[in-house]
């Protein structure tokens, strides 16, 4: 993203910025933040690039990554068990869409992962936590090594440079009508990760933004998983952060699936 150097982002003085790399092009920021956690990089170690050429997602499903968006992963050591790693994903979730209201972007959260604007559902940012577990002594419950945290976000491009076409997407460009200040972006984003993420230990409050800012609670969904496709009603959120669906079989709670909201005849909104 034009803007940001290694020098602009250290000036932020920011706790997940204290070692930075900003590539002009990198096959992955996400497997570059995994290199250096492997080498002992610290909490708070963040790459940035212009472009990404082999992006991906959930799913290892490509990610499309062209300059002008803001492509960033960063290295963090919380103090969690293993078992709360997944909390990670809905902190991360509510700070940036936090970050990205502040400047004006209608945005909301998919479950598990997906920033939408609305109206419409269109996908403006995703993000992926990925953890490695390190050993625990007999008795003692795993706990998270570190996490790789990575952000892609749709910033100063049109929706058509995504190469985007089998879905909607938006860009805050589109959005916005204007490009967004690179490093005031930057430093929103950054700010309120770490604001969100010194509240990963109460995490009732963090799913409490979580459940204002969601735009799949209340909603019809179908969810796909492992081939299994399930229909009914997301209810809540569990206290580790599963999706509660009511379906006419039961309750399930969900830790993972494609969700997609169904549009009843007559209702105005699009999946």
């Amino acid at each position: 993203m034009k803007g940001l150097t290694r020098d602009s982002i250290l000036s932020l003085e920011s706790p997940l910025a204290r070692v930075v790399e900003v590539h002009g092009a990198l096959g992955s920021t996400q497997e570059r933040a995994r290199e250096l956690a492997r080498d002992g990089a610290p909490h708070g170690a963040l790459v940035v690039a212009g472009v990404q050429t082999g992006g991906r997602g959930r799913l290892r499903r490509a990610w499309g990554s062209p300059e002008g968006g803001l492509w960033m992963s960063l290295v963090l050591r919380p103090d969690l068990e293993a078992a709360a790693a997944p909390r990670i994903t809905q902190t991360a979730a509510v700070a940036v869409t936090k970050a990205l209201r502040e400047i004006g972007a209608n945005v909301g959260i998919k479950w598990p992962n997906d920033l939408l604007v609305e109206p419409g559902g269109r996908k403006i940012c995703g993000i992926l936590a990925e953890s490695s577990i390190r050993g625990a002594r007999p008795g003692e419950a795993p706990r998270l090594d570190h996490a790789v945290l990575g952000v892609g976000l749709n910033a100063n491009l049109d929706p058509e440079d995504l190469g985007v076409t089998d879905r909607e997407v938006a860009t805050l460009r589109s959005e916005l009508g204007r490009d967004a200040d690179p490093i005031d972006l930057l430093r929103r984003l950054l700010w309120n990760l770490d604001a969100e993420l010194r509240r990963v230990h109460d995490f009732a409050a963090v799913l409490d933004d979580w459940r204002a800012l969601s735009l799949t609670l209340g909603q019809r969904v179908r969810v796909r998983r492992s081939g299994e496709i399930l229909e009914g009603l997301a209810a809540d959120i569990s206290p580790e952060g599963a999706l509660i669906l009511e379906t006419r079989d039961g309750v399930v709670e969900l830790y993972e699936g494609e969700v997609e909201r169904l549009v009843r005849r007559g209702d105005g909104h699009a999946p």
